[in-house]
């Protein structure tokens, strides 16, 4: 006979961290289990086996050069004078994007704030609003490029490939004139998020007032956008970093004697690098990268095979990179005595 089993608030409390934390490993490993079921995991292990050393080089190169773009993006919007003082926040970039890779639901965006508090003296919330505009300049550029791109490469994809880009194309679009507004519309916008929360009756919900204070935030970090040359310099920047982005994936497939046109990989790792952003329960975005980068190659001709292993690879490849300049950085910090591990890490 089964005896209903009743939980007090505590328990329920409890029940509901558990289920949040474990949640990211478990949609990951369900998407990766998946992924792997149309390949033979064999065939990841054989793109390894005859790896390419010196591109390996080559990628771990463009992976620290897109760090340093970052620095000056950061920087930018920071307003820190002179050509070099942005080459200061380079730790900063290179263990933000370490800790996105490993840690679940991209937790690095939460304690990159600290870091910047404790090695620079920015305010917590400065440094979270200022992500957010990071963000959304992220998804600029590579919409940008995404765009650009593709007009040079449509022409030799098949017609249902055609038919799926255009079909992102559509959607891309509107977002992108959206956000390429926002700093223009970022009280406007405040206004119409908090008459949408009145009007539902969530006004004094808890997180809906942490959300109005986060958005406080977040448009007084844009408000400093409202200028075209910070506008224009931090544009020019996300473009530099993330054509570095696309710069050492190309090198780490050539590393993998997987030689693909450079166009062909901003239009497929895009796919990838959009899946990666969208789900915010995967640990270091396993899965979803791959998921992308398999759909996205195999719109731009590889074998869904090869698409999918190489996804796998070349997000191993990553991991390994951003592992090795953390772990060189951290060193560095440390003979430096600039930096101290924050309390409760």
């Amino acid at each position: 006979m089964l005896t209903e089993v009743s939980l007090n608030p505590f328990q329920k409390r409890h029940f509901r961290q558990v289920f949040r934390r474990l949640l990211p490993y478990f949609v990951s490993t369900v998407v990766i289990y998946l992924l792997l079921r149309q390949i033979e995991i064999q065939s990841i292990w054989d793109l390894f086996i005859q790896v390419n050393k010196a591109w390996v080089l080559i990628g771990f190169g463009w992976y620290f050069l897109t760090n340093i773009c970052r620095s000056y993006r950061f920087g930018t919007l920071l307003f820190l004078p002179g050509p070099f003082k942005s080459l200061r926040l380079i730790p900063d970039m290179i263990i933000l994007s370490f800790l996105n890779n490993v840690l679940p639901a991209r937790a690095g965006e939460l304690l990159f704030p600290v870091l910047m508090c404790q090695r620079h003296k920015v305010p917590v919330g400065q440094s979270l609003a200022l992500l957010i505009v990071v963000r959304i300049f992220d998804f600029l550029a590579v919409s940008v490029l995404f765009l650009v791109f593709i007009c040079l490469t449509i022409k030799q994809l098949t017609i249902i490939s055609q038919q799926i880009v255009l079909g992102v194309v559509a959607v891309l679009l509107p977002s992108l004139l959206l956000l390429a507004s926002f700093p223009w519309l970022g009280e406007r916008g405040m206004t119409l998020f908090c008459w949408f929360l009145r009007y539902f009756g969530l006004a004094e919900h808890r997180v809906s007032q942490w959300l109005i204070q986060v958005g406080g935030n977040v448009v007084t970090a844009v408000a400093q956008v409202h200028s075209t040359k910070v506008y224009a310099k931090a544009f020019f920047w996300s473009i530099l970093g993330w054509l570095g982005t696309f710069a050492w994936f190309a090198a780490f497939l050539q590393a993998l004697n997987l030689s693909t046109p450079y166009p062909f990989v901003v239009v497929g790792s895009t796919f990838a690098t959009i899946s990666k952003a969208i789900p915010l329960v995967t640990v270091g975005g396993f899965g979803a990268h791959e998921a992308g980068w398999g759909l996205g190659f195999r719109l731009v001709g590889m074998p869904l095979e090869t698409a999918i292993a190489s996804g796998f690879a070349v997000n191993m490849l990553t991991l390994v990179a951003s592992i090795t300049l953390t772990g060189f950085t951290s060193i560095w910090l440390a003979k430096k005595g600039r930096v101290n591990a924050p309390s409760g890490f």
